[in-house]
């Protein structure tokens, strides 16, 4: 495989949650190749709060940090805002990201007909202005219908159509998505989420001490890890405390993108004596506290947004340290053994008592086999077919 350069565009920062454009990039990084991620670390709501973001807006100037991974990171100018609504200022957006990217970025980091990444679903606009050598959009939400403002919805639609018709290949992480995709670009092509199994099946060797914040926790342990935003169903989460009260709910993740309205549901939870708000972990942290949870749950709503999740990068990491997973959305395709689906709390709660008797070796050595497919490397080797056979 050729060592081909990349421009990965994000509405993500580097330095946030690691989620799949992260860790793509990463395997791609580790196999040779160039990699320039564009992320959005500065806004207009952060210049608007004092002097210390104007300083910090100097680095949009610089030359793109190096980082421990082996990835060049360049902050882009904020946004303007009404973008959502407006296409003119959506096009003028990205036309200040084209001509930054030509005169502060590509200047100090020449690439040589890169493969364009876009996980920004509005940049339409960026396609075709790098002589890339192939354009590619990587769908991993439903970016229309998480916006929290229904009015900007219809635009939100039509820039990603445009999108996906412009470019050479769309992938989307679930069927749903390309389904919805494929309408638009026949070269639409199925990339599930992965894990990093190497790190998250350290919690299966037995020597890894469990946080103290975890361990203070009564047993058994519940607990779900990855970003609390509004696919949290907070009613469920009451109802299992209520019906299981010697178990501990635990909930590890920064609470974002999310109205003030939903976060005030999320801090109602701390009355109940038994769910806990663990906070943000890092990263490489995450094994010591999936190693002290005894079943991995997925307690999510059932609404137009998470119909189109089939399995998170944050169940293949439960999967990976060879916990029980309880879901109220699945995936389906999996047995009982990797994964159980319960939609109402007495469900959730059978299935809580049935997964807590699936922990021996042998359910281990399944998770094991499983969690193996389902490796970014694994998934890197399906996007490079993908490429590799594409022609324009």
């Amino acid at each position: 495989m050729s060592h081909a350069d990349i421009l990965c565009i994000t509405l993500s920062t580097w330095d946030g949650p690691k989620r799949v454009r992260h860790n793509l990039m990463r395997e791609y990084a580790k196999r040779g190749h160039r990699v320039i991620f564009v992320e959005v670390w500065l806004t207009w709501i952060k210049l608007f709060r004092g002097s210390v973001y104007w300083k910090a807006a100097v680095n949009v100037f610089r030359e793109p940090r190096l980082t421990e991974e082996g990835i060049y990171v360049a902050a882009m100018p904020p946004l303007l805002p009404g973008g959502e609504w407006i296409k003119f200022i959506n096009e003028l957006n990205w036309s200040i990201v084209e001509w930054w990217l030509r005169l502060f970025v590509l200047r100090k980091i020449p690439l040589k007909s890169p493969r364009l990444f876009l996980f920004a679903h509005t940049a339409a606009r960026l396609v075709g202005k790098f002589n890339e050598s192939v354009s590619i959009y990587f769908c991993n939400d439903p970016f229309k219908q998480i916006f929290e403002f229904k009015s900007a919805h219809a635009n939100l639609g039509r820039l990603e159509d445009e999108l996906t018709a412009r470019v050479d290949v769309v992938f989307a992480v679930s069927e749903k998505l390309v389904e919805e995709r494929k309408k638009f670009n026949p070269n639409t092509f199925l990339i599930p989420h992965a894990a990093d199994i190497e790190l998250f099946q350290k919690a299966m060797d037995g020597s890894l001490a469990i946080p103290a914040d975890l361990a203070a926790c009564p047993k058994p342990v519940f607990g779900h890890i990855g970003v609390l935003n509004n696919r949290i169903d907070v009613d469920l989460l009451r109802e299992l405390s209520r019906l299981m009260p010697q178990a501990s709910f635990v909930l590890i993740g920064p609470v974002i993108e999310v109205m003030p309205q939903f976060r005030q549901q999320l801090d109602s939870l701390k009355s109940c004596g038994n769910i806990f708000f663990l906070g943000n972990k890092e990263e490489e942290t995450l094994p010591s506290y999936l190693a002290g949870i005894d079943v991995c749950i997925v307690p999510y709503v059932w609404n137009d947004f998470t119909k189109y999740i089939k399995a998170n990068a944050k169940f293949y990491q439960a999967v990976a340290s060879g916990r029980p997973v309880v879901s109220t959305i699945g995936p389906a395709d999996f047995d009982e053994e990797i994964v159980m689906t319960a939609k109402t709390p007495g469900q959730f709660v059978d299935a809580l008592h049935k997964a807590l008797g699936m922990k021996s070796e042998k359910y281990l050595q399944k998770r094991r086999a499983v969690s193996a497919l389902h490796t970014y490397s694994a998934r890197v080797d399906e996007i490079e077919k993908v490429i590799g056979s594409f022609k324009r």
